[in-house]
This record gives structure tokens, sequence and C-alpha cells, in this order.
């Protein structure tokens, strides 16, 4: 039955979500003790759902390379609204839709949570966090980003952003026919301020971002070795430069 699903998995545009009523929010604001059965907090969270559009752009699984899904397999996280949890779910996160999925009962087709804003999974110590941004196209949209670094004043975001190219035929006999594949790039930005700055992970793209902590980063990156293309490093960094924001401030 999985692999049923998965090869008949339909990739839809992103849905967004224009209006969200109040009714809403009330009927999924009960935190997960107060629910007396698994069932019913499993079906708290699937009034979230987003529906499915009437005709999907259909995948032939069979025949395409690499993936759009961060993780392929359902991951166990747990599902919080700002500060209230709502308990666990399987999930995965399908970076061409930018879509939460939700593991589907027998039968069902998949479904993927609305972008609620406020909203986070946490999986396997990873957070990935809805944010609302302006896209490659200057049009304000909503998206899933994974948070790297530990602070709360300024942020390290990693944006996965999935790209599916068809499959092409060979135009000579001297050619090979191109299969359909998917291709993930990582895009990292800076929040500073409530502003996204999108940034590589090297030395002068930060300190463009911080131009009055041009020293101070520059004997960081040097005394600690730091490579910022680990990930770790890059958010290590930006630790740093929060830290030391906080102390000015105070």
């Amino acid at each position: 039955m999985y692999l049923l699903i998965m090869k008949t998995l339909r990739l839809l545009p992103i849905a967004f979500l224009f209006l969200f009523s109040s009714s809403l929010l009330a009927q999924v604001s009960g935190s997960p003790r107060e629910f007396e059965t698994t069932t019913e907090m499993y079906n708290q969270i699937r009034r979230m759902l987003n529906t499915k559009e009437k005709v999907p752009y259909e995948i032939d699984w069979d025949n395409v390379k690499g993936s759009p899904y961060l993780n392929e397999k359902y991951k166990l996280a747990k599902f919080y609204i700002g500060d209230k949890s709502y308990g666990n779910i399987m999930m995965r996160f399908n970076t061409y839709t930018s879509e939460i999925e939700l593991l589907p009962e027998e039968g069902e087709e998949i479904g993927a949570l609305m972008k609620l804003d406020g909203s986070r999974i946490l999986f396997e110590n990873k957070t990935l966090a809805l944010f609302n941004y302006t896209n490659e196209d200057g049009e304000a949209t909503k998206g899933y980003f994974l948070v790297l670094n530990k602070a709360d004043n300024i942020k390290l975001l990693l944006r996965k952003k999935c790209v599916f190219s068809p499959n092409e035929k060979a135009l000579t006999a001297n050619q090979a026919d191109r299969a359909a594949k998917f291709t993930q790039y990582d895009y990292f930005y800076i929040v500073k301020d409530g502003e996204f700055f999108e940034v590589n992970p090297k030395k002068k793209d930060v300190m463009k971002v911080f131009p009055d902590k041009k020293n101070e980063i520059k004997a960081y990156i040097k005394s600690e070795r730091l490579k910022l293309k680990n990930q770790q490093d890059f958010a290590k960094l930006v630790d740093y430069i929060a830290s030391i924001s906080t102390e000015e401030s105070n």
C-alpha cells in the first residue's frame, strides 16, 4: 500500500491560506492533555489539512530521479502553534510544495497542514518553522525554513527549494533522453529585526548584514577556525553575533 501511495502521489501548486477564521482556531485551541484519546487529538490536527485541488499534476515516480522530500520516510514530530503543543504527528516535508504532509490513513490521499502563522515542527533535533517572506518574484508568501541556530533575536534559516525538470527526448541519435528529476537547492537567510537577508555561507556576506561588527566577525571566525560552509559553524557564528548584539543593547 505504501508503494502504491508513493507512485500515485500528486504534487500540486502550493495552496496559500488567505483567510483563516477564528472559529477554526477555536476548534483546535485545546492543549493535548484536554483531549481524552489519541484519536481525538489526531482528528483535531486533521482539521488543519489543506484541501487538494481537482486537477493535480501527476508525477511518474518510476521514471524520475531525485526526490522532493527532505526525508523520504515519515518522521515522528511534535507540532506547535506558537507555544501550544498539538502532540505528535507522523510527517515528512515536501520541499517542492513547501508543505508538511501527514501520513495518510489507508485509502486516503496525502494531506498537507495548512500554513498557519506561528506553526513549527520539531523532529530529530531539527526545527522546521513557518515564516512570512518575499520570494524571488517579489511576492509575499509563506514557507517553511529549517532554523539552524539557537538565538531568538537573530535567526539563521535554511530554505530548501526544489525544482522539477520534466523529461526531455533526445534531439539527435547521438544524444540520450534526459530523465525527469527533482533538484534541491539551499538558500540561507539571516533574520534581523524582522527583515530577511539572503546570504551565502561566506564571511563577506555576513559582514554586509552586520557592517558595524566586521572586526568581531573576522576575529571570531579566525579564533574558532570556522568553516561557514559547515552549517554548524555558520550557526555558531550567528549565535555569537546575536550574543554580542544582546550585550550592546543591555
